[in-house]
């Protein structure tokens, strides 16, 4: 299994206080104090693909400053590592100390503080997870890798009715939607997941998001105009579809493939779906056609930007009995899908590119108008 621990511990998800102001107070210390994306950054270092690298194993070497909160909180609350309560009580609150043991995002041994949980700033929210070591005696909430910022970075944030985020984990691209969608729907088909949810939104205030416990669709109804979903994706013999936050089946594709056959009667028109994961392809068959089968030949009734690359050396380090066949054909990464009404759609590889800049943040929206501009301008400077 190579460069992921394996522990086996029972780890309860934080707990959500009765009163608002005192769960409030968590996102306001972490605002105040600057725990954000780029600071992080400035800490961890950066990759062109993966934007902030908080896994250690990735990230250039890095010495805490104990002077510095960020570099505090990094310590307790991504590297689990042990912090004095008095060092941190130098940076942020007593009433903050307070509340993250209140809700068991931090645990206290005589005068230290340790965390058996993570919480990221991303894109200028909080989000609770998991640590990134696979626990096998609890259905794991996924650390924020890369992938969770390249999504959360490439997302048009334009105006939305009701978004629908599938596997919604730790609830963070439902939360991000929050912002600029009317109403949001998380879904999940893991109880432990949906309470990490419930307590992300309560610590970012946000009051404009469902929780429903559900396999995929099967308990939602209605259809939506933003479609987010970064499903279950390894290729997996040892584990059933749904048990954790990797398994995506034999072939890697089955959460994804049923996602897709949906969208046709769940994704409104000039609605868009974003999905992020690992396109297990066999060789000789293009992910457009790939598509285009989930879809039933319909995929010229949608718009496509393609921001995947090729992963033809993909290491599996969670699942029991990696994939061990030819991964020539394998891609990752974001598909972009806006349904049309018309029959005249397109389908645009546009994903070869670093993606994020020093500081974090993410230089490319999955942007279907501008590209259809530009398509427009090349169209008439070439007559």
């Amino acid at each position: 299994m190579g460069l992921i621990a394996t522990i086996s511990e029972a780890v309860s998800p934080p707990r959500i206080l009765a009163d608002p102001m005192r769960m409030s107070i968590l996102a306001d210390e972490l605002t105040r104090c600057q725990y954000t994306l780029s600071n992080c950054a400035r800490r961890l270092g950066v990759f062109p693909r993966l934007g902030v690298n908080f896994w250690s194993t990735l990230r250039r070497k890095w010495e805490p400053n104990e002077n510095d909160p960020v570099d505090c909180l990094l310590e307790l609350l991504i590297d689990g590592r042990e912090v004095p309560m008095d060092q941190l009580r130098r940076h942020l609150s007593s009433a903050f100390v307070d509340t993250i043991i209140e809700t068991g995002l931090a645990e206290k041994d005589g005068s230290i503080l340790y965390s058996r949980l993570c919480l990221f700033p991303c894109y200028g929210k909080f989000i609770v997870t998991d640590r990134a070591c696979k626990n096998i005696s609890i259905n794991q909430v996924m650390w924020l890798w890369g992938e969770s910022f390249i999504l959360g970075g490439m997302v048009k944030r334009d105006p939305r009715k009701r978004a629908i985020d599938l596997g919604t984990g730790s609830g963070v691209h439902a939360i991000l939607a929050s912002e600029h969608c009317g109403s949001v729907v998380c879904v999940d088909i893991s109880p432990r997941a949906l309470e990490f949810a419930r307590f992300n939104a309560a610590m970012n205030g946000i009051r404009n998001m469902e929780f429903v416990l559900s396999d995929l669709f099967d308990s939602i109804d209605g259809t939506c105009d933003l479609l987010l979903a970064n499903p279950p994706y390894l290729p997996d013999s040892g584990n059933h579809v749904g048990e954790n936050f990797w398994s995506g089946g034999v072939d890697g594709c089955n959460i994804l493939c049923n996602i897709v056959r949906a969208i046709p009667t769940r994704l409104e028109k000039s609605g868009t779906a974003n999905l992020i994961t690992l396109y297990p392809m066999l060789p000789g068959v293009s992910i457009k056609e790939q598509f285009n089968g989930w879809l039933q030949g319909t995929l010229s009734h949608y718009e496509v930007l393609d921001y995947t690359w090729p992963v033809p050396h993909y290491q599996d380090l969670l699942s029991e009995k990696p994939f061990e066949g030819d991964k020539s054909a394998w891609r990752f990464g974001v598909v972009s899908l806006r349904r049309l009404e018309s029959d005249k759609g397109w389908w645009k590889e546009a994903g070869d590119g670093w993606f994020f800049r020093e500081d974090g943040s993410c230089c490319v929206t999955a942007d279907h108008d501008h590209l259809r501009a530009c398509a427009r301008s090349s169209h008439t400077s070439a007559k």
